[in-house]
């Protein structure tokens, strides 16, 4: 029969930057116990692979299922920058000062009026201007190919950050 566990562990501060780690490791293992395990075949997940995690559960267990290993998925050290179907395993959008000036720019393009405009409310104003320039394209007032240009920085769950160093390695 098909095992899934999953094990959270304190993970080793990061002596590159030296910062003291809070957040936990995850490791997801699947094996069928009536095999004889022959091997340990570990997934570690590229850039983005937090999108949706189904995909890593499905991937483990039918490796797990297919032969005779036991499968482990490893959610490393900032596993979860980019967003997630699993609201855990997301990042967020943080809209620093330059991302919140170009939101500002482009709401004055479209003469859209706005109170002050801050990370507390840049979103819903970035979703209003994209629905306002959906419907003036639908009535033929803009180019339907124009696109509006947004940016904004992902901050990553578990107070973790990304410096693409070898804490992800380790």
């Amino acid at each position: 029969m098909l095992i899934n566990q999953s094990f959270e562990i304190d993970s080793c501060d990061d002596v590159e930057l030296n910062i003291k780690r809070t957040s936990k490791l995850e490791y997801r293992i699947s094996y069928d116990d009536e095999k004889d395990i022959k091997a340990i075949v570990f997934i570690v997940g590229g850039f983005g692979a937090n999108a949706n995690i189904s995909f890593l559960d499905f991937d483990r267990e039918y490796i797990a299922k297919k032969f005779d290993v036991a499968t482990v998925n490893v959610f490393y050290h900032c596993f979860c920058h980019r967003r997630s179907n699993v609201e855990k395993y997301s990042a967020y959008k943080f809209f620093q000062d330059e991302d919140i000036e170009n939101i500002k720019n482009l709401l004055n393009q479209f003469h859209f009026s706005y109170g002050e405009i801050n990370n507390d409310n840049a979103l819903f104003l970035a979703n209003s201007l994209v629905k306002h320039v959906e419907n003036l394209k639908m009535q033929n007032k803009l180019d339907h190919n124009f696109k509006l240009n947004f940016t904004s920085t992902f901050i990553p769950p578990n107070g973790d950050y990304q410096n693409y160093g070898i804490m992800a390695a380790i």
